[in-house]
């Protein structure tokens, strides 16, 4: 817990900062600002999830080069992630280029007021995407290497940046969705500051190194094979979304825009609340990936039973929330009696087993931590790419818009399932206990 308590203090933070931006935009600029910054939220997890497959696979490599103390190659690895990074994101703002005015007007229906302040808003965060490439990798570092004091600050010190930022922006200086957007790379910006000037002055096993090109890119497939997992089930995410979007075009009626707001309510809602879990995941793996490495095996087995412990207990509590206080958090955003509506309604619905979750999302990043890559993207994946997304389509011609919202727990009874079997079968293939810890403790 001492390695995962600033993480998730981090994930607490930041979660609390996508609330009161919502906040801002629904009570200083309109409901139509939270709604169309909610019809770019497919977007927005596309930029999360490239830049975590470039820091997810890094962070899995680094821990490991770490703890068996190869400090040349963790150095070269550190190199050759933000090399990968400036690839990455030339390709996100190239696409962007071509066709992101055609997306924008489907996903607001040909709405002008929606479409501008969504361009607006998604299109100053791709420009800027390298900001969150590179911020997000050194702060990856810095955890890797156990400096978890300083990157506590540096991350809650971006996101009360953020919030600063984003106040006088939107509240202060009335630059609406534009404010949002800017706020988040000003803040990025002195948080990227603050830590090259840290590791300027600092002593750290890790640097960035000269290296030829085909060196370079020695670590890539390393790092686009273990992020994939965690990268994809943002992606997934985003795709998720955009099914959302399309079957509530269909089946929502004259309700489309109270109801994608009330959407983006939920949305919001759930970041703030994943986001501590994500926490708890990055720190458990962190020290499963450290002992792993180091081959201290009784260590991993020990802290992959506290958080998934931990995880269920949150996640269970946080159910209990959802279901009898879902009106109530609607008004925190707007005052709008048919969104808070809305609201009240989908929330219970999506979240009904939110309690299976966790344990899922823990036992997808041991696997990740120690470096099975396969089983790590086949619970992340299965989730979305099988379950999920094809049920938003499937379960509205059954039930209409109601069963958009049926689509959450019905995935949730299949991943238990699915996890049972993929746990009794790598039990029966290597002869760990429950298919994850290992009984011989002293080799490899």
């Amino acid at each position: 817990m001492k390695t995962a308590t600033p993480i998730i203090l981090i994930m607490l933070v930041n979660g609390l900062f996508t609330i009161i931006d919502a906040y801002f935009l629904g009570e200083f600029v309109g409901a139509d600002a939270l709604t169309a910054v909610t019809m770019m939220f497919p977007v927005f997890m596309l930029i999360v999830a490239l830049s975590t497959w470039v820091s997810g696979g890094f962070s899995s490599v680094l821990a490991r080069l770490l703890g068996a103390r190869e400090f040349g190659k963790a150095s070269a690895a550190f190199t050759s992630a933000f090399a990968l990074s400036v690839v990455v994101c030339l390709l996100l703002v190239t696409i962007f280029s071509f066709g992101g005015d055609q997306m924008i007007d489907w996903v607001t229906k040909g709405s002008d007021t929606l479409s501008a302040m969504g361009y607006t808003y998604i299109s100053i965060l791709i420009y800027g995407s390298p900001l969150v490439f590179t911020l997000t990798i050194s702060v990856d570092a810095l955890r890797c290497e156990g400096k978890l004091g300083y990157m506590t600050f540096i991350s809650v010190l971006a996101t009360l940046l953020n919030v600063l930022f984003n106040y006088l922006l939107i509240v202060q200086l009335d630059l609406g969705v534009a404010g949002s957007a800017y706020g988040t790379l000003l803040a990025q910006t002195l948080a990227l500051i603050a830590v090259i000037i840290y590791r300027y002055n600092t002593s750290s096993a890790i640097c960035l190194i000269l290296s030829p090109v085909e060196r370079i890119t020695t670590y890539w497939r390393d790092f686009l094979a273990l992020g994939a997992p965690q990268s994809l089930s943002y992606l997934g995410i985003s795709l998720s979304s955009g099914a959302v979007f399309y079957s509530l075009q269909k089946w929502g009626g004259s309700n489309y825009e109270a109801t994608v707001t009330a959407y983006g309510i939920t949305t919001r809602i759930l970041t703030f609340s994943f986001l501590p879990l994500l926490g708890l995941n990055l720190g458990f793996q962190t020290i499963a990936g450290n002992n792993q490495g180091a081959q201290i095996f009784a260590r991993v087995n020990s802290s992959l039973k506290i958080a998934v412990i931990a995880a269920f207990t949150y996640c269970f509590t946080l159910q209990l929330i959802f279901h009898f206080m879902a009106d109530t958090l609607g008004t925190i955003f707007v005052d709008d009696p048919k969104i808070i509506s809305e609201t009240a309604r989908i929330l219970p619905l999506i979240t009904f087993l939110y309690f299976a979750f966790g344990p899922s999302l823990i036992l997808s990043g041991f696997f990740q931590a120690i470096g099975d890559a396969k089983r790590s993207a086949l619970i992340s994946l299965t989730r979305t790419y099988l379950f999920s997304i094809p049920l938003t389509f499937i379960l509205p011609l059954y039930f209409g818009e109601v069963g958009i919202w049926y689509v959450g727990p019905l995935t949730e009874i299949l991943m238990i399932i699915l996890t049972l079997f993929i746990l009794s079968h790598n039990a029966n293939r290597t002869g760990y206990k429950l298919g994850v810890f290992r009984t011989n403790l002293t080799t490899l």
